[in-house]
């Protein structure tokens, strides 16, 4: 039977209802706080907040209410227990925990990083531990390891602007050994809507099957013939960053929405807000935040004419589908 790995377990995918495919509502620090620390998202009463909102805001598309996918990785300041207390203090809100690694230059000082000195095999075996026997409560920053009852549902790679480094590279064979080996799902970061082409294409060479496959952040690069082109590949594209007009207009998603749709694709299209700074939330003080995708570009697509069925596509089944494990439970 198909499922979801969520914090609180296996679920049916159907019991998701409004999938958020990439956001973040805790971060306890690690090199991205360090390079910016608009990114450290500490607050557990700020996160229930914000989860609030995107519960309040799915509610109005499904009384199952909504998910978020919480794409912070291993040693990018993943807490588990305290998402868990997030998670437990809001009626209707699940999420998806993510195992994996974010692009390299976060992990800052990485010749001494201990990807850098383990084998591909070895780090695989952590990614796989994540997924099926619980997240380390120390997110792999020291010698100690203690499993918490908290399994990962999402395998998140990264790679760097215009380019995929050795170390990111390495990141992404031991993530594809997990994938094909548990089923877990791959959702990426791709930099500025760079090398999504080249993600899918070295995942897929590597035996990941395609549909286990998004890639992330690709609205950055609003070209309707390169994204067909990933989309040829098998993959899904995740359409999230919403409302930073500092790239570009609104108006960009929309038409990837439309057009990509309209080509066929709109089956493997997901959304979500990647709303992973302190700028970038309700409860933090800012003007949108995790909820946009049910708050507002479901209604807009609605007003803008497109069909109500497509739009709950979007908003629901398309990540139900793609956050579904391809093989049996472990």
């Amino acid at each position: 039977m198909a499922f979801a790995r969520t914090l609180r377990g296996d679920v049916a995918p159907e019991t998701l209802g409004v999938v958020n495919a990439h956001d973040h509502l805790i971060r306890v620090g690690a090199g991205e706080v360090y390079l910016d620390p608009d990114h450290q998202l500490d607050d557990v009463d700020k996160a229930v907040e914000e989860g609030g909102f995107f519960v309040s805001a799915s509610k109005n598309w499904t009384p199952n209410g909504g998910t978020v996918v919480d794409m912070c990785p291993i040693n990018c300041g993943r807490d588990v227990e305290k998402l868990a207390e997030v998670e437990s203090r809001v009626d209707g809100l699940q999420v998806i925990l993510a195992t994996g690694f974010h692009q390299q230059k976060v992990y800052l000082e990485t010749q001494s990083h201990w990807v850098s000195r383990y084998s591909v095999s070895r780090i695989a075996d952590l990614i796989i531990a994540d997924i099926t026997e619980g997240i380390d409560a120390y997110d792999y920053s020291g010698p100690i390891i203690e499993r918490t009852p908290y399994k990962a549902g999402v395998i998140k790679v990264a790679t760097a602007y215009g380019k995929i480094t050795a170390f990111e590279r390495k990141c992404i064979e031991a993530a594809s050994i997990a994938a094909i080996e548990t089923g877990c799902p791959i959702n990426t970061h791709t930099s500025a809507g760079t090398c999504g082409l080249e993600q899918a294409e070295l995942m897929i060479s590597l035996g990941v099957p395609a549909d286990q496959i998004a890639i992330g952040h690709i609205q950055r690069n609003a070209d309707i013939w390169y994204l067909t082109q990933i989309l040829k590949t098998g993959v899904y594209l995740e359409l999230d960053g919403t409302a930073r007009l500092k790239y570009q207009p609104e108006s960009n998603r929309i038409m990837e929405f439309r057009e990509l749709g309209a080509a066929g694709y709109g089956d493997r299209l997901l959304l979500g807000t990647d709303s992973g700074k302190r700028s970038y939330q309700k409860a933090y003080g800012a003007t949108t935040g995790v909820d946009y995708n049910p708050a507002v570009d479901g209604p807009r697509m609605l007003d803008e004419g497109f069909d109500r069925a497509y739009v709950e596509q979007l908003l629901m089944q398309n990540g139900q589908r793609f956050f579904s494990f391809h093989k049996d439970a472990a």
